[in-house]
């Protein structure tokens, strides 16, 4: 019988001659072996999971033993205790329909597709489940940013798998929320955009297809899918637009009928006892705040507990990479608009950044487009941003590593205290990172040595640039030009 451990050395070999099969390959095997270890940390003291997570799995144990979405039967038989350990039982989310039903406050999505897992082995098939769409979604993540940027194998592969093995890849992998799968259908539609050709109509059809699943996951998503129809829009011929403005229609016509019909509104939050009886134009009014928010665009990175580059820094070279999307061609600039997109959902219209969850929950969806943007940094011809790449790199994964030990060993806990962990590497830049639970003298300071620095930092980027520019590698020809030949990653591109 062949080993798992004997498997990734044999596809690592293969690489030279087909490296995007079988590097993808080669990842994917990784990633599940190690994704699979985080399924027995727990989220919090009292239970494996928590949050909203019991209710997703709630409505897939009613779809599976009631054939529907009431969850009256499964709080009345407290079914929820065969995935959900607490000692003092599960809470309520949801306020009762006037016909009586209770309804989980979530999008159908993700209870749908756990529903094999789940019949399977309940809770750890599930997470089971989970774990393979992650470990697929990083390895179809490394084959979009071999394509798009045309970069080494061996370079995209280990930013690729920097940013899967990262403190919120790792947690996220067997965590029960949307974001991972959301973040598998936004990697297939970009995969099946970035070709040479445009998108034919079978191809527009699967694309419809693809946008029509992020709703169904989380209506948060909806901006991200109408984003890439903007694209495709743009790409596609007259028959293709066409077909995607009749199809994307039904589709959104049977997303509203279905919600109207089961929720009495276009979203699940009408059920919330926090938006009991709001509109859904009123439940996303209540999500909006600008002024109170705005630190969240640099508190995402760097807040002390949940910043996601405070858990992994090999993130902070993903913000120069950023301005070469933008410099790069159409296909560049639409992952950088995904990746933007989502840091204003998550600053300006998500609740809280700071939860019963662990950092980075309202960006891990576009997580498998952040290695694209590490690569074309690296790429470039000054030595000392692989260096810096290597260096952050390695001590992100120390950090995942530690965090993994620490929960698997119950010294920590997710979705409460995983900020506590004794590991001396992590806690001891504790005090550079500034903590926004209040606005002390040591926050605003802190805050201010940040942006000064980040400031300086671009200013010396715009201004002094990379005389190396044109050792960077050149990627596949770029669909969306007409007559120009394709063009380093840097490159302004000439639109059709």
């Amino acid at each position: 019988m062949v080993q798992p451990t004997h498997v990734i050395p044999r596809l690592v070999r293969c690489m030279d001659h087909r490296p995007a099969l079988h590097g993808a390959a080669a990842l994917f095997v990784l990633l599940a072996l190690i994704y699979s270890t985080s399924i027995d940390i727990r989220a919090t003291r009292g239970a494996s999971i928590t949050a909203d997570e019991p209710f997703y799995l709630m409505t897939t144990e009613s779809l599976i033993r009631d054939g529907n979405l009431d969850l009256r039967n499964q709080f009345r038989t407290r079914a929820y205790e065969a995935f959900f350990d607490h000692p003092l039982g599960l809470w309520t989310q949801s306020v009762p329909l006037e016909d009586g039903r209770v309804l989980s406050p979530h999008n159908l999505g993700l209870s749908v597709l756990l529903l094999p897992g789940f019949a399977i082995d309940g809770l750890v098939g599930a997470q089971v489940q989970l774990v393979l769409i992650a470990a697929l979604t990083w390895a179809l993540a490394y084959v979009l940013a071999l394509r798009l940027t045309g970069a080494r194998p061996w370079l995209v592969w280990g930013a690729t798998a920097l940013v899967a093995l990262s403190a919120t890849g790792y947690i996220y992998s067997s965590e029960i929320y949307p974001e991972i799968p959301a973040g598998l259908a936004l990697i297939v539609t970009l995969l099946l955009l970035t070709g040479p050709e445009r998108p034919s109509p079978p191809r527009v059809l699967a694309l419809v297809v693809l946008l029509s699943t992020l709703p169904w996951l989380g209506a948060k998503y909806a901006p991200l899918a109408a984003l890439v129809a903007l694209y495709v829009l743009w790409r596609a011929d007259a028959r293709g637009r066409a077909l995607l403005l009749a199809g994307g229609g039904l589709s959104a016509l049977a997303y509203a009928a279905f919600h109207v019909a089961t929720y009495e509104s276009l979203t699940p939050y009408n059920v919330n006892l926090v938006y009991a009886g709001d509109s859904a134009a009123g439940a996303l009014a209540r999500h909006l705040d600008f002024g109170d928010r705005v630190y969240r665009l640099w508190g995402l990175l760097i807040d002390r507990r949940f910043g996601v580059a405070r858990w992994a820094p090999v993130l902070f070279l993903v913000l120069p990479g950023l301005l070469l999307l933008a410099r790069g061609d159409g296909r560049m600039r639409l992952v950088l608009g995904l990746i933007v997109t989502q840091v204003l959902i998550a600053t300006f219209v998500a609740i809280t950044m700071i939860g019963w969850w662990f950092s980075g929950r309202t960006l891990v969806t576009v997580f498998p487009l952040l290695p694209i943007p590490l690569v074309l940094i690296a790429s470039r011809g000054a030595v000392a941003w692989r260096v810096a790449l290597a260096v952050l790199g390695a001590y992100s994964l120390a950090v995942t590593a530690a965090l993994a030990l620490a929960g698997r060993s119950r010294e920590v806990v997710i979705a409460v205290d995983p900020w506590e962990m004794e590991a001396r590497l992590f806690r001891v830049v504790d005090g550079v990172f500034p903590q926004y639970t209040a606005w002390t003298t040591e926050t605003w300071v802190l805050t201010a040595a940040w942006l000064t620095a980040g400031a300086v930092a671009l200013v010396a980027w715009v201004t002094l640039g990379e005389a190396d520019e044109s050792s960077a590698p050149t990627p596949p020809g770029d669909p969306d030009q007409s007559d120009a030949s394709a063009s380093s990653p840097s490159a302004v591109s000439v639109s059709r």
